[in-house]
């Protein structure tokens, strides 16, 4: 399993918070690997807004004191933005944080994903990977690629004293030819 550290996106100091209009993007979702091996669909996300450090360390706050099912029921009410896969109405974005490296701009978004009734009905482990994530990396003309999640667990390791954020299952999605849309 894919575990990466999520210090990037709770960490006030790595990003500051952005006033900007919104911004909106394109790009294509590549399998390549795992269950989604050779598998493509068109995605359009939509920053009407970038996260707030304050918000940032309050859902961090709340998912280390209280856990990942408060922290999703947190983000369920929070709406900075919104992801689709083309043709689909998608998800709110919950947190979306920008930030410069070098000349490369790193946008960061998780979702409080949708699971319909079938899957938690069912009650799989699916349903222990509440969350959506999509990571990428701009160049200055706001093209690049990436990384996505499409179901996610994220959590506050105590031993180690820093926050994870694991893919379920072989989820190997790259976010590529992603531009901004007009």
């Amino acid at each position: 399993m894919l575990i990466l550290g999520v210090a990037f996106i709770i960490s006030p100091v790595l990003c500051q918070e952005e006033k900007t209009k919104p911004e909106a993007y394109s790009g294509t979702a590549v399998g390549t690997g795992g269950g989604v091996g050779a598998k493509s669909t068109g995605f359009d996300f939509l920053v009407n807004r970038y996260t707030s450090d304050e918000e940032v360390d309050q859902l961090a706050t709340l998912l280390k004191e209280k856990g990942p099912d408060a922290l999703r029921g947190a983000m369920e009410k929070l709406d900075v933005g919104r992801i689709s896969p083309t043709g689909s109405v998608g998800n709110s974005i919950a947190v979306a944080r920008k930030r410069q490296d070098g000349s490369d701009t790193i946008i960061t978004i998780v979702t409080a994903r949708i699971m319909p009734f079938v899957e938690l009905y069912r009650g799989g482990r699916t349903k222990d990977y509440p969350f959506g994530f999509l990571q990428v990396k701009l160049n200055d003309k706001g093209e690049g690629s990436g990384q996505i999640m499409v179901a996610a667990k994220i959590r506050f390791d105590k031993k180690k004293g820093h926050y994870e954020i694991e893919s379920y299952g072989n989820q190997y999605i790259k976010a590529v030819n992603v531009r901004p849309r007009s």
